[in-house]
């Protein structure tokens, strides 16, 4: 019996000292090593939005307006009719006819009467008298008829004229500038905060075992 038990005991201190050796090698921090991990960050982001505006543009644009001008015109002068007759002759063999013009203006010219005249038995006729009458002077202007009776009579007058200067608004256009209200776009630069994600390199102590076995 004496010789088993010193037999095994070397044995038994041997794989005891061998199992403790181990033991402290793996658990024993030893070596650092690096490792990734993701890593969330915030960072700003610029994006644009489309914005709308107004603005006064200029533009070019026709306008009417008047111009009060003077210009030559012809007119008639200034007279008035101060009386006026016709009758016939005794018996029916003719007739006579006047016309009373007074020239109230301070041109002088000839005056024309056109009469124009109803006989018996509906015949018609004409006959015209002119006469000067000077500015501010009256005349008669007569027309005898002879071999018919008169019924009825009209007359038209033609006075003389004079140049006067007499005024008008003119229509004209030019180019004004004005200005219009016009709607635009544009991109205007906005920031935003958003979250990312980057590889990061850590450190860390590992057991000798653990290292000769991962890495």
């Amino acid at each position: 019996m004496e010789e088993v038990i010193i037999r095994w005991k070397p044995l038994a201190i041997g794989l005891g000292s061998a199992l403790a050796f181990l033991l402290v090698f793996s658990l024993a921090p030893v070596q650092v090593v690096s490792y990734t991990v993701s890593e969330e960050y915030p960072t700003t982001e610029t994006y644009y939005v489309t914005e709308d505006y107004t603005v006064e543009e200029p533009y070019v644009d026709t306008e009417t307006y008047y111009e009060t001008e003077p210009y030559e015109e012809t007119v008639p002068i200034d007279y008035l009719v101060t009386g006026e007759e016709g009758y016939n002759y005794f018996g029916g063999e003719g007739f006579y006819v006047r016309v009373d013009i007074k020239n109230t203006d301070s041109i002088s010219g000839t005056f024309t009467i056109v009469f124009d005249f109803t006989l018996e038995r509906g015949v018609k006729d004409t006959e015209t008298k002119s006469k000067y009458i000077a500015a501010g002077d009256e005349e008669k202007l007569t027309v005898s008829y002879h071999g018919a009776a008169l019924r009825s009579f009209t007359y038209s007058i033609t006075p003389p004229t004079k140049t006067v200067t007499a005024y008008r608004d003119v229509e004209k256009t030019r180019e004004v500038i004005k200005y219009q209200t016009v709607t635009k776009s544009r991109y205007v630069p906005e920031e935003r905060t958003i979250w990312k994600t980057r590889p990061v390199t850590r450190w860390k102590r590992v057991p000798m075992l653990e290292y000769l076995r991962s890495y």
